[in-house]
């Protein structure tokens, strides 16, 4: 798998057809193109074209797949840009103790100072962890976001909360899914009703209770309804997005 904005990507292009994996949503697709491009023998030109929830993913169903539970954290990592807490997704594994969240593309490249296969909580803020610190400190919130496309503040930490809800119900939508309040806000259009914000500290305080649960599916979150449809942006453009498995 390549990311679009990886040292591969830099040193060789990013291709259209690679463009075009980053609509590929479920680990069978990714793995059918895989496989259809013979990707362990070819050019690495030809690898997946996927971003950090893509990696995060495959690795989800590594674990998976040997009986280890294992689930998404959609989140904010302060380590990939200076200064910015960047819309990062890592995969969450339980080691029979404690969850412990694995960066799979730091893990495979190295060049970080802590251990990738247990990321420190301090590095790493959970949607959750996000919506609260910028609801205290709001001067900071356009640091969260993508910097690389001028996207942040309070508005994409919403979409954020929201796309981690439904990972941890095992719903993994894409980065730029939205759905519910997210679907409404935008940077040019980010005021929340009180009613909205009292709603959003609610699901916040329950993703927090996540981090604590048992091995399978939140108990805190389970009622919280899940999309059926979603308002994309894989190319930039709004497209409505039915999902399967709704």
């Amino acid at each position: 798998m390549q990311h679009p904005r990886g040292a591969e990507s830099e040193e060789r292009g990013f291709t259209p057809e690679q463009a075009a994996d980053l609509e590929l949503r479920s680990v069978a697709e990714i793995l059918s193109v895989a496989v259809e491009r013979d990707v362990l023998e070819s050019d690495s030109r030809l690898k997946v074209g996927g971003v950090c929830r893509d990696f995060a993913l495959l690795a989800v169903s590594r674990f998976r797949e040997c009986g280890t539970p294992a689930r998404l954290r959609v989140g904010f990592a302060d380590y990939l840009v200076q200064d910015h807490w960047e819309d990062h997704w890592l995969c969450e594994w339980h080691d029979g103790e404690r969850w412990k969240r694995l960066d799979v593309e730091f893990a495979a490249i190295g060049g970080v100072s802590f251990d990738p296969l247990d990321v420190p909580r301090e590095r790493f803020l959970t949607a959750s962890e996000a919506w609260f610190r910028v609801k205290d400190e709001p001067e900071i919130a356009s640091r969260f976001g993508v910097s690389s496309l001028g996207l942040g503040g309070g508005w994409f930490v919403v979409g954020s909360l929201l796309r981690e809800i439904a990972a941890l119900r095992k719903l993994e939508l894409k980065p730029w899914d939205y759905w519910g309040l997210s679907k409404d806000l935008s940077p040019v259009s980010t005021e929340l009703s009180h009613q909205a914000r009292t709603m959003l500290d609610h699901l916040a305080s329950r993703l927090e209770t996540a981090t604590v649960d048992g091995e399978d599916e939140p108990e805190a979150i389970a009622d919280w309804p899940l999309p059926e449809q979603v308002v994309s942006f894989p190319h930039g453009q709004p497209m409505a997005v039915r999902l399967r498995n709704s």
